[in-house]
């Protein structure tokens, strides 16, 4: 009998691999998806563990997603790999829109219980879509699979525990999916981790730090920029000359150029856009947020605060910290307006320096807080998500 791994999702089981696995989807998911293993023993005395990789049916989406494997792409190779499969007589194939929606009816219906081991990887119970993963890139396909999901957060996963028997003897002690994701980095551009640059260190340290709550399963899949160790100067201007550069030397990585949004960030940023770009690049600002939709302001005319839409002309990273690490005396700390931008014809407005560093320091003790799983109740990262939720569809 054979041995395989498989990835399953819904109960269903697919791209059954005989007595290996495949790397491309191993390197979907990471060491902190490993579930405990469990060993076991056979009646004649042969060991066996339990080894499987498992994460959620939107974490492996999004994975995929700032890697480039989009849902318009999924689309795309299945009417590609249809059309393969017609012109070699595979018999009667339905349309794409037709097979997406069986896949979602499959994936809905209640799992066939497969025999634990298969000789022959074409006996699946539908020999159309098992036909269907030899045609097409193994991301797209889970992509595909991962779109028709009934439900957002529900277990999708990697099965080794076939190979760690007798004949295969995998040890389910290796780093396989951190193994697989090693190999896949070092061969090809496609998923290397999408790069965010912005305007400055700190800015890149806080919202890798936001990152690692809100999406903790993108870490390694989304880098920010190291300002620091490689010794380059923050700021708006920065930023665009960082983009000219990137584009000018060809960096293969995909990339997303964040800047603030504000009055400096989008005339900083309005050249840069007036260029045409690759389409590896994007260039972006930090999203509306309705708190800033009636924020508090000070001058240019009265010193009493006014409320007021700051979105677009005060929006720097600390306005997106969380409403509770803005708090002051009697309300949210307010934007000060300062200079005026002649050809935007707005004000460009900012937290004064001491509140920013207030806003800085009380965010990084709520991210050590939730790692340390003392989370206020009142916390708030709803500007954070929006801005990682963002960097997550540049490219869709």
């Amino acid at each position: 009998m054979g041995h395989h791994s498989y990835f399953e999702i819904a109960g269903h089981s697919f791209l059954y691999c005989l007595e290996s696995y495949i790397p491309d989807v191993a390197a979907l998911f990471t060491e902190e998806d490993r579930l405990p293993v469990v060993d076991h023993v056979h009646d004649n005395g042969q060991p066996w563990s339990e080894f499987t990789y498992a994460a959620t049916v939107t974490a492996l989406r999004e994975r995929l997603q700032v890697q480039g494997f989009t849902k318009p792409r999924a689309q795309e190779a299945l009417s590609a790999a249809l059309a393969q499969m017609n012109g070699e007589g595979a018999g009667s194939v339905p349309d794409a829109e037709a097979f997406e929606d069986d896949i979602r009816q499959l994936l809905a219906a209640e799992p066939v219980l497969f025999p634990s081991e298969k000789d022959d990887v074409s006996q699946a119970s539908d020999e159309v879509l098992e036909e269907l993963s030899r045609w097409m890139d193994s991301r797209d396909f889970v992509r595909l699979l991962l779109d028709c999901a009934p439900e957002p957060e529900i277990a999708a996963s990697l099965d080794l525990t076939e190979l760690t028997g007798c004949c295969v003897e995998l040890d389910p002690s290796r780093p396989i999916a951190e193994q697989a994701r090693a190999k896949q980095l070092a061969e090809i551009t496609q998923t290397t981790p999408l790069l965010v640059l912005t305007e400055g260190t700190t800015d890149a340290q806080l919202l890798s730090a936001g990152m690692d709550v809100t999406h903790p399963h993108l870490k390694s899949f989304v880098t920010f920029f190291d300002y620091g160790s490689s010794g380059a100067e923050g700021g708006i201007a920065q930023l665009a000359c960082n983009v000219a550069s990137f584009v000018a030397a060809g960096v293969a990585n995909r990339f997303v150029a964040l800047a603030d949004n504000d009055t400096a960030g989008h005339a900083g940023m309005r050249k840069t856009l007036e260029r045409p770009l690759p389409e590896r690049c994007r260039v972006m600002f930090y999203p509306a947020l309705p708190l800033l939709e009636s924020y508090p302001t000070l001058g240019p005319y009265t010193d009493e605060p006014v409320v007021a839409d700051v979105n677009g002309r005060a929006g720097s990273l600390e306005l997106y910290l969380g409403q509770d690490v803005l708090q002051a005396e009697g309300g949210l700390m307010p934007v000060q307006w300062k200079s005026w931008d002649s050809k935007l014809r707005r004000y460009q407005g900012a937290l004064t320096e001491t509140d920013k560093a207030t806003a800085q320091e009380r965010f990084r003790l709520k991210v050590k807080a939730h790692h340390a799983r003392r989370p206020a109740p009142e916390a708030d990262w709803s500007g954070i998500r929006a801005i990682i939720d963002q960097v997550v569809a540049a490219f869709g």
